[in-house]
């Protein structure tokens, strides 16, 4: 009796092959992704699997093991399928919905969001077995893909596409109405403030709904830098043509300290929900590199044009003149002198934790070197001015690998 119960034990891994073969192959069988003993049958899988694992000596034990690899194979397509079926469908009633009337932004909201969210935790829970099981194999190279990622990295892609092309058309449109804002058509800040405000608040929706849809967030970010295209048609231009460096700099001061999270906030935020911990500085970046990179570029022209190959006039070189200045004025200033052991405690501990702008005209009323800056020879005005602009503005990592 303990030999039969043994035997029995070791033939029902076996046996399990032609049942399931017939369930998977037969006509419809994508209807049975929706049943509950769908998941039962996945685990039966796998526990057929880890028994010819397990069991390597046993007869025809590499042939059964391949066998049932290949149901896997099969039971995790039929999920993908299903999901982007399920998907497709939903987009084409929502497309429909809109194509047929015109919609205030409450419905439309209902629509493209509260539409999305009916039965997205019956796909997720699905999308998880495909996800448990997306690992490499214990024998795999360092950096091998694991076997089904392929298959997680397309349900992240057809979810992907298909918001994309439901929600990419009112991004352009809304983003061609700020370009044609009195209040924003000229002013590259104000565009970039207006702009990249809608598109927090848009990254922050499609977050919260990617959760419901995914576990993880494999494949959310780059689905969000896609989403940011139609800024980046508007802002790059604006900011290529933009020929004001002060302009510049205020455009990357207002990205830095309103949309870059830093560490301490980051510290701050671990308790609270996901929402805030979307990393909308991730998805902004290449707009920040962009207005770095003219900034460095008029930087550099500054530098060439007023410093580098600056022609001094007969009254820069006019030294008993200024001299003669600086005496009769006896060395007093009306602010701090930054030089000694005073000046450089006061500027190492006075720094500022947020870019400061400042105007040239008003540079000598900020900065007291000695001599006065207005008997400093220009280029060296012209040195300060340009560092008082750009500090803390191009020389930035963020997301380094350090």
């Amino acid at each position: 009796m303990d030999l039969a119960e043994d035997i029995n034990h070791n033939l029902q891994y076996y046996a399990y092959l032609e049942p399931i073969t017939r369930r998977l192959n037969a006509p419809g069988a994508s209807n049975w992704v929706r049943g509950k003993e769908f998941s039962g049958m996945l685990s039966n899988l796998d526990n057929c699997l880890d028994y010819m694992q397990a069991h390597p000596k046993q007869r025809e034990a590499a042939t059964y093991r391949s066998k049932y690899r290949l149901l896997l194979t099969r039971a995790l397509t039929l999920i993908r399928q299903h999901f982007t079926n399920t998907l497709r469908e939903t987009a084409a009633d929502v497309s429909k919905r809109i194509a047929d009337r015109q919609l205030n932004d409450t419905t439309m909201s209902a629509l493209l969001y509260a539409k999305f969210r009916i039965g997205a935790a019956e796909l997720m829970e699905l999308g998880l077995e495909i996800q448990k099981r997306a690992v490499p194999p214990v024998d795999a190279e360092p950096g091998a893909e694991a076997e089904y990622q392929s298959l997680m990295n397309e349900l992240y892609q057809s979810y992907s596409a298909t918001r994309g092309r439901l929600i990419l058309p009112l991004i352009a449109k809304k983003m061609a109405e700020i370009a044609l804002a009195p209040s924003t058509s000229k002013d590259v800040v104000a565009f970039a403030r207006s702009s990249i405000s809608y598109m927090r608040g848009l990254c922050v929706d499609e977050y919260n709904l990617w959760k419901e849809w995914f576990a993880s967030d494999g494949g959310l970010y780059e689905f969000l830098e896609a989403m940011c295209e139609p800024l980046y048609d508007h802002l790059r231009p604006r900011i290529i043509h933009e020929t004001q460096l002060p302009k510049l700099c205020e455009l990357c001061t207002l990205i830095q300290t309103r949309y870059m999270e830093d560490e301490e906030e980051e510290e701050q935020q671990e308790d609270l929900t996901d929402v805030l911990r979307l990393d909308f500085g991730h998805v902004i970046q290449p707009a920040l590199e962009d207005a770095q990179t003219r900034l460095v570029f008029l930087a550099m022209a500054v530098l060439r044009a007023e410093i580098q190959y600056y022609k001094p006039k007969p009254e820069d070189l006019d030294y008993p003149r200024t001299n003669q200045g600086v005496a009769l004025s006896g060395g007093r200033h009306s602010g701090p002198v930054l030089s000694g052991t005073r000046g450089r405690k006061a500027s190492a501990n006075g720094l500022p934790k947020t870019p400061i702008i400042v105007d040239e005209e008003g540079m000598e009323s900020r900065f007291k070197l000695e001599p006065s800056l207005q008997d400093c020879y220009p280029t060296l005005r012209k040195a300060i001015w340009l560092l008082s602009r750009i500090y803390r503005l191009v020389n930035v990592s963020f997301h380094s690998d350090d």
